[in-house]
């Protein structure tokens, strides 16, 4: 089976404290990925779902402050068990003299009847969210 994960970065000139927060704080999420209307307005944090009813699942599976997190998602769609594929959502952060290195990775897809399509959209949501992220700490929205 092929690998099929996307992976996107970009440099914001922002702490990590700030992209961090841009990431796990609903208010932010909101303005960068879509939120099911009846999500709460709490941080997210490990074991945390965000669920879109008959449709999707995220859950929050890792989480190190200013790190990493990551989810781990479920589609209906995909008509197989959660336990025959390990699709990811992963944020990673670094420190770059005082900027902040986001790298993006989604998949993997491989496993997936039309994974190929989700891998190609896969990279144009990295995209469009990580410009969207960057806007938002670095304050341009």
């Amino acid at each position: 089976m092929k690998e099929l994960i996307a992976r996107k970065k970009i440099t914001i000139e922002a702490p990590l404290a700030k992209v961090w927060e841009v990431l796990v704080a609903p208010k932010f999420i909101r303005q960068w990925d879509a939120l099911p209307e009846d999500f709460p307005d709490y941080y997210l944090e490990v074991g945390a779902e965000i669920i879109w009813s008959g449709n999707s699942k995220m859950t929050v599976t890792e989480m190190l402050p200013h790190e990493s997190l990551k989810l781990s998602a479920y589609f209906s769609k995909w008509e197989l068990p959660p336990s025959a594929y390990d699709v990811n959502y992963k944020y990673l952060l670094s420190d770059q003299d005082g900027a902040t290195v986001l790298d993006v990775e989604m998949g993997d897809f491989g496993s997936l009847q039309d994974g190929e399509a989700y891998y190609q959209s896969s990279i144009e949501f990295a995209e469009r969210i990580l410009k969207k992220i960057k806007a938002i700490a670095e304050n341009r929205v």
